[in-house]
């Protein structure tokens, strides 16, 4: 089949933006016939490697760890350590938009992007593509004049651009391009969301949904009542990250069924309850497919997987974007959310039983109808090409 298209995707470097959405697409577009790649750090070369889709390393982008272990990076301007430490800690850890969402659209965006217009002049793209908390991609398309699109992997982010719209215009500047008068402008063009459109309480003009593979069942079989983890970022960020990890796993140990916690990198210390499994890494998306409950952070990853599955949720929102996903969550009687601060082995099991009990489970199915019926991503590779 003949290439019709360059379609370059770009990324921050972590697992959980990565890996449920982009390669997919990924590959979507590559059995559609179309070249396409993904430009990230160096650091994901062995993760796209082993999904057979190509990477474009962008040298000077770093993973969230190495930022955060580099003293000389956190003390420059525009960085969080260049702040008070405690309120840098303490915006994390918010739903308000701190100093490190402003690096990612500020500086660090600005890196990304010197680096991705370089890149584009060997791989020459005819179509930027980027997951929505990247914006480094957004301002290379500006400065190149290029077509974009946006997968929109975290809806609710959107609420930050307005926060964001003089940081992303002085790095437009940088760049020697023109500023935007809309703060909502790096979300102009194709909106690809990857759930019912019914998670939006306002429906977008650009938005269009897709539908997302069903993963397939467990390997070995196995059904949990429960799947529980924090994903793959909260670890760095939050420091009560072991706390409520523990709490979690006392709270799964309460249910009548078996369950799995993963509990990312490092070794676990905590509580092993007999009915719990504890893993540092699960493959959660096949999992809910066949669990009953979702106990998390809250991330959207995790959030679209389950809305998928049809899988009620515990949330426990620690920063981004997961206040208001746990909101979202709520309103639409898909599950609970609890508090942090207030989260014990007691009040997750009770919220956890809360949401088994019936109800929360039919509105999850409700919910998770609608998307059987939308558009695969064989045809976002379609919509995606034709921006070329």
């Amino acid at each position: 089949m003949a290439v019709s298209a360059r379609v370059l995707l770009t990324c921050l470097p972590y697992y959980s933006h990565l890996v449920p959405v982009l390669v997919p697409v990924a590959k979507a577009l590559r059995k559609a016939g179309h070249a396409v790649a993904v430009a990230s750090a160096p650091a994901m070369a062995d993760e796209l490697a082993r999904h057979g889709v190509e990477h474009v390393p962008l040298p000077h982008v770093r993973t969230l760890e190495q930022l955060l272990a580099d003293p000389a990076v956190l003390a420059s301007p525009g960085m969080p350590g260049a702040e008070d430490e405690e309120a840098a800690d303490t915006a994390r850890a918010r739903e308000e938009p701190g100093a490190l969402t402003k690096a990612f659209a500020g500086p660090l965006a600005g890196i990304f992007a010197r680096d991705l217009i370089a890149a584009a002049e060997r791989w020459r793209p005819d179509v930027l593509v980027r997951e929505c908390n990247e914006f480094g991609g957004y301002l290379a398309a500006v400065k190149l004049g290029l077509p974009r699109a946006v997968l929109d992997i975290a809806p609710f982010t959107a609420a930050h651009l307005p926060f964001l719209h003089d940081t992303l215009n002085a790095e437009l500047a940088a760049l020697g391009a023109a500023p935007a008068d809309d703060p909502l402008r790096p979300n102009d063009g194709l909106l690809a969301g990857v759930v019912p459109a019914a998670w939006y309480p306002e429906r977008r003009p650009s938005l269009r949904c897709y539908r997302t593979d069903d993963p397939g069942a467990p390997d070995d079989g196995f059904a949990p009542l429960a799947v529980a983890g924090l994903g793959t970022v909260a670890h760095t960020v939050v420091p009560e990250a072991s706390r409520l990890l523990a709490a979690m796993a006392l709270a799964l140990g309460e249910l009548p069924g078996p369950a799995v916690l993963s509990t990312g990198p490092g070794e676990w210390t905590g509580p092993r309850p007999s009915n719990v499994r504890i893993v540092p890494f699960a493959p959660q998306a096949r999992l809910l497919g066949r669990a009953s409950l979702f106990l998390s952070h809250g991330g959207f990853g995790g959030v679209q997987e389950a809305l998928r599955a049809a899988t009620p949720m515990v949330v426990l929102p620690l920063f981004a974007d997961q206040p208001a996903n746990a909101r979202r969550i709520a309103e639409l009687g898909l599950g609970l959310a609890v508090d942090p601060a207030e989260a014990t082995p007691e009040t997750l099991a009770a919220a956890c039983s809360r949401v088994l009990a019936p109800g929360f489970g039919e509105r999850a199915a409700e919910f998770a109808r609608p998307a059987g019926d939308l558009p695969g991503f064989d045809v976002l590779a379609e919509d995606l090409a034709a921006l070329s």
